[in-house]
């Protein structure tokens, strides 16, 4: 081999080698990026949220002025839209039995004054990643003004609910299950002379 074969090798196999580093090195950059990914997913599942709770519907149908009088409440029952959302991207939720109370409020002060009318409650179950799960049912008042509550319907006002929430829930995180956390939220619901919920947007329980 003379002289120039042998540099015309050198180079060859330094080029060789410079490109095998190359491949080395943006393989090692690969893995490291995708152990960050799984380390910061893996830091993420333990991280628990509550889940969100909406009354996305409310209907009372002794309010309902269009097919009611003041003297029609034989149908004091009240049909409900329960909307929970687990916001949580790694985790799944399960819930115990969630427990609702529905009050009225009696006396034109919403900050007091509810009375409790019903109480139901929606069986435990479990709640996917990222899932939103909608409970529709409907309950039976009882000690409900009707006849107060259907003059402030007719006359232009709305009757004013509340629909309190209790609850435990804990957070699946991959093969066990976190501590239980007490979940207790609530909101207010108007409801007009046609016995529904009035607006349209979801009433967020807080």
């Amino acid at each position: 081999m003379n002289d120039r074969e042998d540099i015309a090798f050198r180079e060859a196999m330094g080029m060789n080698a410079h490109e095998g580093i190359a491949k080395v090195l943006e393989a090692a950059c690969k893995i490291l990026v995708l152990l960050f990914i799984l380390f910061i997913c893996f830091c993420l599942s333990f991280q628990n949220h509550k889940p969100k709770c909406y009354i996305t519907d409310l209907f009372v149908p002794a309010l309902d002025t269009y097919t009611n009088s003041s003297t029609t409440t034989a149908n004091t029952f009240i049909f409900f839209d329960l909307k929970l959302e687990n916001v949580m991207p790694f985790n799944g939720l399960r819930y115990d039995n969630v427990n609702l109370t529905f009050s009225y409020n009696y006396g034109g002060d919403r900050s007091t004054f509810f009375i409790p009318i019903a109480r139901h409650t929606v069986p435990g179950f479990y709640q996917g990643r990222r899932k939103t799960a909608h409970k529709r049912d409907v309950t039976t008042t009882r000690g409900v003004p009707w006849g107060d509550a259907f003059a402030a319907v007719s006359n232009g006002s709305n009757a004013v609910f509340r629909v309190d929430l209790a609850t435990n829930v804990k957070s699946k995180q991959y093969f066990w299950y976190a501590k239980k956390q007490r979940l207790t939220v609530g909101g207010i619901v108007d409801v007009g002379s046609a016995g529904l919920k009035e607006h349209n947007a979801a009433i967020r329980l807080r």
